[in-house]
């Protein structure tokens, strides 16, 4: 490669806080679409119907993440890690093998919510009317997965901003556009959220056609570099990490609406919605930093990868904790923008936020162990969070309600940061 191209390639492939500063602006797009939906929505429905719209939000979250099977950060990885030595025909195979194998995912997970939405209203949460926002949820499911996996396989190319937008902003804002031009039921504020996925899968199918050029065999390039794994095997591990991860995320929510009503289940998931835009910061820089983590592995440079490890550190603490700061400090009012009766889950939000503060300082070293190949033991480590969050929900859910579902979630969302920063600094020292 000639030292022009070279220079090219580093500018566009290396994390700078410029990229940084671009994804946060795109995920401040997402965050006004977001809690602007969040508000709207609420207000709109009311605490009752609210708590239903929060479930299925919940519900098709976790579906599509189970229904995208691992692939989608496998996609990232091998796509990246392919492409940094010149393999483009394996980031090919590894981009129609990956969403391929998540369309046929969410299909099936649609299916299955659609057959299982009367008796999960009717026994699980108890609430009848329940089961037709259930069905609509169950066609979300497709492009929800479909729009994620697709932001991946952008993240694999270093279109991190694109990703970002397909995954995260485009479609919060064309469903709060769609509550502001006056959609105001329950299963229009649904159908609302399907079309505006279904807009941003295709748009990204768009960014990855014109990626097309990339994906030849490059000889030049090409190092000397570890075969990577199979898709699957990479896949595997990552389904657990991902399935167990948004599973912590929703047990709070699903298990409180096993023994709260709906309108308390409505207020503990705006503050816990509230207190995920740190973690919306996060997903923001790792998803900008993972290609140059598996890249910098792949071709060996540790002190890039130290480096492009420590800038993704440093952006995140800058930017989560502000926002951290006003969740502790004024949680009641914050709540109350959303609309009466909400900010009763001021105390669950200053709980929550403790969680966040300790995930905000260790971040993004999840995202290491997935793109440098330590998926199984980062499958490990996200089992024992489930354990933890089972065990305490168990315990604290009945007894507390909404204090003890705000526990759980601190004590996991911490437990997951510690345990994979002390998992990099044992394994991949160079990297930290």
């Amino acid at each position: 490669m000639s030292p022009l191209n070279r220079l090219l390639t580093l500018l566009r492939t290396e994390p700078s806080l410029g990229r940084f500063a671009g994804a946060l602006v795109v995920r401040g797009g997402e965050v006004i679409g977001k809690l602007g939906l969040y508000i709207l929505a609420a207000r709109a429905l009311g605490p009752h119907q609210a708590g239903l719209f929060f479930i299925c939000l919940t519900w098709i979250g976790l579906a599509s993440t189970i229904a995208r099977l691992g692939f989608d950060k496998a996609m990232t990885r091998h796509i990246a890690g392919e492409l940094a030595i010149g393999q483009g025909l394996a980031a090919r195979h590894a981009l129609l093998s990956g969403l391929g194998w998540t369309t046929l995912g969410g299909g099936l997970a649609a299916l299955v919510t659609w057959a299982v939405a009367e008796p999960a209203a009717r026994h699980l949460f108890s609430a009848f009317d329940l089961v037709e926002p259930l069905h609509l949820a169950a066609l979300v499911i497709i492009p929800q997965t479909a729009a994620l996996s697709v932001g991946a396989a952008l993240a694999g190319f270093n279109r991190g901003i694109a990703s970002q937008l397909v995954m995260n902003a485009i479609w919060p804002l064309l469903t709060l556009a769609a509550l502001l031009a006056g959609v105001t039921s329950l299963d229009g504020v649904l159908i609302a959220l399907g079309l505006s996925l279904l807009a941003s899968s295709l748009l990204g199918l768009v960014w990855i056609a014109r990626e097309r050029s990339s994906l030849q065999d490059q000889p030049r390039d090409r190092a000397v570099a570890e075969p990577l794994p199979t898709l699957w095997r990479t896949a595997l591990p990552l389904l657990a990490v991902e399935t167990v991860q948004v599973a912590l995320n929703s047990l709070p929510v699903l298990a409180l609406g096993a023994f709260a009503e709906a309108a308390t289940v409505g207020a503990f998931s705006v503050a816990n919605r509230i207190s995920m835009l740190i973690w919306v910061v996060i997903i923001s820089i790792g998803t900008i930093v993972s290609p140059a983590f598996a890249a910098h592995h792949r071709r060996g440079e540790w002190a890039a990868l130290r480096r492009a490890n420590r800038l993704a550190r440093l952006a995140v603490a800058a930017a989560s904790l502000p926002a951290v700061l006003l969740m502790l400090v004024v949680p009641g009012p914050l709540l109350s923008l959303v609309g009466s009766g909400f900010d009763a889950a001021a105390g669950a939000l200053v709980i929550l936020s403790l969680g966040q503060l300790v995930n905000g300082v260790l971040s993004c070293q999840d995202v290491m162990l997935a793109m440098t190949g330590h998926g199984a033991l980062l499958r490990r480590l996200n089992l024992l969070q489930l354990a933890v969050g089972l065990v305490l929900g168990s315990i604290l859910i009945p007894a507390f309600g909404m204090t003890g579902a705000a526990i759980v979630g601190a004590v996991t969302l911490a437990q997951g940061a510690i345990g994979t920063t002390l998992a990099v600094r044992r394994l991949i020292p160079q990297a930290f």
